[in-house]
């Protein structure tokens, strides 16, 4: 019995010393980072969902007469602050408005469900001298990439006749272009 023990206690010390030993390692490499700015621009202060963006509202407020001017500003679309446009350092921008759904010609105007119409302008400026439209008014700029205050100024020329009391609107649709 002890030649047996002998022989598998040395056919253990065999195995344990022809086994193979685990060393502590390092092993290094590269990860690469990449981000690719592409030139464009973003409003800011509006909405979207989907295909549809909604850049605000411009709201003349309630009046029983247009005997006088009236003005008002754009709001963004969650009815407080201003829009913005933020565009890619050195990329050159327009921003253009059309003339909206019920003008004629080049005038503006917002319509009643009866139909009767209410004229009004659009501008860049708060002196309302800079017309905003999709030709001769359209702003134009280079990005900076911070956001630019992009208002537009609203204006209800002073009329003789008012028309009948009730709601009038209009849709104008803004272009930026890149």
């Amino acid at each position: 019995m002890k030649k047996t023990l002998a022989a598998l206690t040395s056919a253990a010390l065999l195995l344990c010393a022809s086994g193979t030993t685990y060393a502590a390692g390092t092993i290094q490499g590269t990860l690469g980072v990449t981000l690719t700015i592409g030139a464009g621009c973003v409003v800011t202060g509006g909405t979207s969902s989907g295909t549809t963006n909604s850049f605000g509202s411009i709201s003349f407020g309630t009046y029983s007469s247009l005997a006088n001017v009236i003005t008002a500003s754009a709001t963004g679309s969650g009815g407080t602050g201003t829009l913005g446009l933020n565009c890619t350092t050195g990329t050159n921008y327009t921003v253009a408005l059309d003339n909206g759904l019920n003008a004629t010609g080049s005038q503006r105007r917002m319509a009643s469900s009866v139909p009767a119409y209410i004229n009004y302008n659009l501008y860049q400026d708060n002196a309302h001298a800079l017309p905003w439209n999709s030709t001769t008014g359209v702003l134009t700029g280079t990005g900076t990439g911070s956001a630019v205050p992009l208002i537009v100024y609203g204006l209800v020329p002073a009329s003789g006749t008012t028309p009948a009391a009730g709601a009038y609107s209009d849709t104008v649709t803004m272009t930026v272009t890149w």
